[in-house]
């Protein structure tokens, strides 16, 4: 096999011990033709930088750029695509691991199917928790309409992807948004007639902890969401009518979920009319009006079912 330069980004915010957990994961791929590139996020914190500084004097190797100031996870990288040197180019968020074969794994698939358009090659993770146990696995196997499916949920999180270098900056990269960075980027690359592949194993640790998770409850994910509608309702045109009433009627009832959470009970009635005229005998309906009629029931039950 021909191992062609193969460039893996790395962005890191106030994160230490994670860090270095992940770049660590990376040099010890099998497949070895690779640029690590760290992107330090950490203009604000001084502190933070210096450490994350003293951990990248470990590894010579890693190609090391500072944001003159906080960009946030889309723009950083952006900045790490564009430093790039490889042809193809993974990511990883600063707190998850690389099993040792991922990258030779997805570099193999995409060699299967390089006259097929790729944009984009995903695999499966394993679910690990502040711990370090493995608690699950995720599998999220696109189907014959991937670009409706996306909308509907996100197929793949960064973490997971194999990109060809030239397909990213042809959509125009990452969209600068609070959430659904991923989704977004993955919506542009479907969108413009590339396709997507996988390698159906788990090829990565995926962390997940409950007090830093991008995908929330805050004012910020209602912000990200509405410009991921915006995106998907872009693309319509290439939906059929019964698909686009189910992308409307997913994203109405997203959003009255986190409008119940930020108590925003003009936009929560919007949302619930929205979902009835779209589907009136839904059954997630009712959850939606209990949602609605009983805020404070509501959030005792999911403290509850999370405990």
């Amino acid at each position: 096999m021909n191992e062609e330069l193969i460039s893996v980004v790395i962005p890191t915010y106030k994160r230490i011990n994670e860090l270095e957990r992940a770049i660590i994961s990376v040099i010890n791929q099998t497949y070895k033709n690779l640029e690590i590139i760290v992107v330090d996020d950490n203009a604000n914190f001084p502190d933070v930088r210096e450490k994350v500084d003293s951990i990248i004097k470990k590894y010579p190797q890693i190609k090391y750029f500072k944001n003159e100031q906080n960009l946030g996870g889309a723009l950083t990288r952006n900045v790490g695509i564009k430093k790039a040197n490889g042809k193809y180019i993974a990511f990883l968020d600063d707190d998850d691991e690389y099993t040792q074969e991922k990258i030779e794994k997805q570099y193999k698939c995409y060699l299967e199917h390089k006259n097929e358009k790729v944009g984009l090659i995903y695999c499966h993770h394993y679910r690990k928790n502040s711990k370090g146990e493995i608690f699950g696995e995720y599998y999220n196997n696109h189907g014959q309409y991937p670009l409706y499916e996306n909308m509907l949920k996100c197929i793949a999180a960064t973490s997971l992807w194999f990109c060809p270098k030239n397909v990213l900056l042809d959509v125009g990269m990452f969209e600068d948004s609070p959430c659904k960075q991923d989704s977004i980027v993955l919506l542009k690359i479907l969108g413009k007639g590339y396709n997507i592949f996988k390698v159906p194993e788990n090829l990565v640790y995926y962390y997940e902890y409950e007090d830093n998770k991008i995908s929330g409850t805050k004012k910020s994910n209602i912000e990200g969401l509405r410009i991921y509608i915006s995106w998907c309702r872009k693309y319509y045109n290439q939906l059929t009518k019964k698909q686009i009433k189910n992308v409307e009627y997913n994203f109405s009832k997203d959003l009255l979920t986190l409008y119940v959470f930020n108590n925003m009970k003009k936009e929560e009635k919007k949302e619930l009319i929205n979902m009835l005229k779209l589907k009136p005998f839904n059954k997630k309906n009712l959850l939606g009006l209990f949602k609605y009629l009983f805020p404070q029931l509501y959030f005792k039950l999911i403290k509850r079912s999370k405990k």
